[in-house]
């Protein structure tokens, strides 16, 4: 019951955050959607009429209470900047991230996995060493550097990849620039939990049982060792998609990609507050909700 409350009070504060931050924001939204030159010709009846039609004339806290029963009527509202309900332009935009996402973290968890569990065995040698030095470094890199680095390399010096993502038929060859920059902003985190988590119990004595026992040395590691550390490597995994889902936002701003994060992008330009605030909204959620199934999952709801 705790963590009900706990969630219910944060999904509130999320709803004030989602409805207040694109308020803030400098710039009035009738002028980014229509332009300087266009309000300049509009006469004051008509930036009325745009205003209510927005609902911009209301009182701040009148917003607040339409846009909360909206929320729960199920209706995000409607972008004057795409021209098309919220919820239409998250259904075609959504997946894309989506698939990002998880084909990215699939990829870095599993190599991180089996890479991690032999640099338990080599734990304090010159290769463990460096490598776990390359790895602290690698993961400290924000995602967008690491997208323009890889995008400067391949796309601009090389020129094998893609500029820019599109729906051509090497649209193959577009996805791979985005999906390589979350790997390797997420492959050193699974490696080194991975790392640390076997050196914790390789010396174990059912370890030392099984080396004594077996002489299959891949068996020790990717059975014996590799099953007792599966669940907080599945915590991670799960821990990591609220995580990417924000890398992924500024990956899809640098490649065009044409998920969420571009779209989202394009609507805090133009002052979009309908939609900028739905994702937001969105966004948040899916953290929590995650977040707290996993606490539930693995804690078994113990307050």
């Amino acid at each position: 019951m705790k963590k009900l409350y706990e969630y219910l009070t944060t999904v509130f504060i999320i709803l004030l955050l989602s409805f207040s931050l694109p308020r803030l924001l400098p710039g009035d939204p009738i002028s980014a959607i229509f332009g300087e030159e266009a309000i300049a010709n509009m006469s004051e009846e008509l930036i009325i009429q745009v205003k209510e039609r927005m609902g911009l004339d209301k009182p701040i806290w009148i917003q607040f209470l339409i846009f909360l029963k909206d929320i729960f009527r199920g209706d995000l509202g409607y972008s004057y900047y795409y021209r098309d309900y919220i919820l239409n332009i998250l259904k075609r935009s959504f997946p894309w991230t989506l698939t990002l996402i998880s084909v990215s973290l699939s990829i870095s968890s599993l190599l991180g996995f089996l890479l991690g569990l032999n640099a338990s065995y080599i734990v304090g040698s010159r290769l463990d060493k460096v490598s776990f030095i390359i790895m602290v470094a690698m993961g400290s890199l924000p995602e967008f550097l690491v997208g323009i680095i890889l995008l400067i390399v391949f796309a601009i010096n090389f020129k094998i990849l893609p500029v820019s993502f599109s729906l051509s038929p090497s649209g193959f060859k577009a996805f791979l620039l985005p999906s390589l920059s979350l790997i390797c902003v997420d492959f050193p985190n699974s490696y080194i939990t991975t790392r640390n988590l076997a050196v914790s119990i390789v010396k174990e004595r059912f370890i030392e049982t099984a080396k004594a026992k077996l002489k299959n040395e891949s068996r020790i590691k990717y059975v014996h060792i590799g099953k007792n550390i599966i669940y907080p490597v599945i915590t991670r995994f799960l821990l990591r998609l609220s995580h990417l889902l924000f890398g992924a936002i500024f990956i899809e701003i640098v490649f065009s990609y044409p998920g969420i994060g571009t779209v989202l992008y394009n609507s805090i330009v133009h002052r979009d507050y309908a939609f900028v605030q739905a994702c937001i909204l969105l966004i948040s959620i899916i953290i929590v909700s995650i977040n707290m199934i996993t606490e539930l999952s693995f804690t078994g709801g113990s307050t």
